[in-house]
């Protein structure tokens, strides 16, 4: 085929990036978390976050977090969401000062750019987790950044576990 193999890694490339951006298709298998390997902030309302940095797959080197959210209460938890990207709130402060959105960034969060809400019910012990590249969505220049997630809860504020990437 002539145009067999380009258009599957176009294609490919295409899933990768939906599934970066918290993005899910339909036949994707559910993405199995690994909670022993994470540290984790404090849980509130049962639930707890945790922030990663993974291995960069981009040939442009811009970073990549993944962002896992664990229910760590006895019942089931509903969370209604517009997507991981838009529930997760990740901060990026770099010199003291948040870094600023790319126009790439500044475009994504718009709020007519949010999809419909949608509800998804966390079973107990469940985790599920998101990839978020931040390279993308702020300006992450030289220098070390300190990147945290956070999202709501019941009954507050949910922070993640803080990490340092660069330097």
């Amino acid at each position: 085929m002539f145009f067999g193999d380009p258009a599957i890694g176009l294609i490919r490339r295409f899933l990768t990036f939906l599934a970066k951006m918290g993005l899910s298709v339909r036949d994707d298998p559910k993405k199995e978390v690994d909670i022993a390997g994470r540290a984790w902030g404090a849980p509130v309302d049962g639930l707890a976050l945790s922030i990663l940095h993974t291995p960069n797959e981009r040939s442009d080197g811009l970073a990549t977090v993944s962002v896992a959210i664990h229910n760590r209460g006895a019942a089931p938890l509903r969370l209604t969401t517009r997507g991981w990207l838009y529930f997760f709130q990740v901060s990026v402060v770099g010199g003291g000062t948040a870094a600023e959105l790319t126009p790439y960034g500044r475009e994504l969060m718009k709020p007519e750019r949010q999809p419909a809400p949608r509800v998804v019910v966390l079973a107990p012990g469940e985790a599920v987790e998101a990839d978020i590249p931040i390279g993308s969505i702020y300006r992450m220049l030289t220098g070390t950044y300190r990147v945290r997630a956070s999202c709501e809860a019941r009954d507050g504020r949910v922070e993640s576990n803080e990490i340092v990437i660069g330097g």
